[in-house]
């Protein structure tokens, strides 16, 4: 019997913490997909990228990737600017978790863009191959590097389960305040919290962790401007105040935060997915967050 639910959106992250580019087909490779979060704003005292977390107004840069491997970006209120890219001097940079990365410079120009945008002085940078960072062992449950993400290599959302947390909230959401890379419609409210194994078009993807939530959530991903929601929803429905299930010092990570979407290895390299790919759970296990 063909499978009810069906890829339906996917959105790559070309600059870390910078809008979406919504595609119709993705390529497969060995940190993610192709052109996910392979550039990242870097703080210039830190040398240490910097997110929504810290600048809200990161949400309004839009990237656009070009034909050679450079970037395009655009803002309000700001000219747009491309540029190649990066082939200066290799340098290291953090991940998210303090892991060293190989980088190239974007260069001045867009150094100087981003500056004047953000108000602050900022440099973007490419990560400079696929081979992406990996976590410590003690944190490593995915065994499958990354880009300039946040640990996973995919983040996959329910819209089933959005719409649930959407009818019990205070104020409407989208889910681009949760920046998945892969949306699924079809399956039930919550029905991912059990998923172990699972088929999308030529991809085969493992849930390893459902997702703890930061405060990006709440800033409206159009606009920059913070909100009480999805915070409330998420920690009324959806906290997490125990996960013995969850290996070592990646516990301390969900416990204590709202949880939304499944982080997930993805695989085999070279394989594509493309939207209205049907989407197949192989294999399934007990949820991290059981639902009333």
């Amino acid at each position: 019997m063909p499978s009810s639910i069906s890829l339906t959106a996917i959105n790559i992250y070309p600059i870390k913490s910078c809008r979406a580019v919504s595609l119709q087909k993705a390529n497969v490779t060995g940190i993610g997909l192709a052109d996910d979060r392979r550039w990242q704003v870097l703080g210039t005292e830190e040398r240490r990228g910097v997110t929504q977390r810290k600048y809200r107004s990161l949400a309004l840069v839009q990237p656009t990737l070009l034909d050679d491997g450079g970037m395009r970006i655009s803002a309000p209120g700001m000219s747009e600017i491309a540029f190649e890219r990066p082939s200066g001097p290799i340098i290291t940079v953090d991940s998210h978790f303090r892991i060293p990365v190989s980088a190239r410079d974007a260069g001045d120009e867009a150094a100087g863009w981003l500056t004047e945008f953000i108000g602050v002085p900022l440099r973007l940078v490419r990560m400079e191959d696929d081979s992406g960072w990996r976590l410590p062992p003690e944190l490593d449950v995915f065994g499958q590097s990354a880009a300039f993400s946040d640990a996973a290599p995919v983040l996959v959302a329910n819209q089933g389960s959005l719409d649930w947390l959407v009818e019990r909230a205070s104020e409407d959401f989208g889910m681009d305040r949760f920046r998945p890379n892969l949306v699924v419609t079809g399956a039930e409210p919550w029905a991912e919290d059990k998923w172990d194994r699972f088929d999308v078009g030529e991809a085969d993807l493992r849930a390893i962790v459902p997702w703890p939530r930061c405060a990006i959530t709440q800033i409206d991903q159009q606009t920059a401007e913070r909100h009480k929601e999805p915070a409330r929803v998420l920690k009324e429905h959806r906290w997490c105040t125990s996960a013995p299930s969850i290996p070592g010092g990646l516990r301390q990570i969900i416990e204590g935060n709202g949880l939304f979407g499944v982080a997930c290895t993805i695989g085999p390299v070279g394989s594509t997915i493309a939207v209205g790919d049907p989407v197949s759970v192989v294999s399934s296990q007990a949820p991290v967050l059981k639902m009333a």
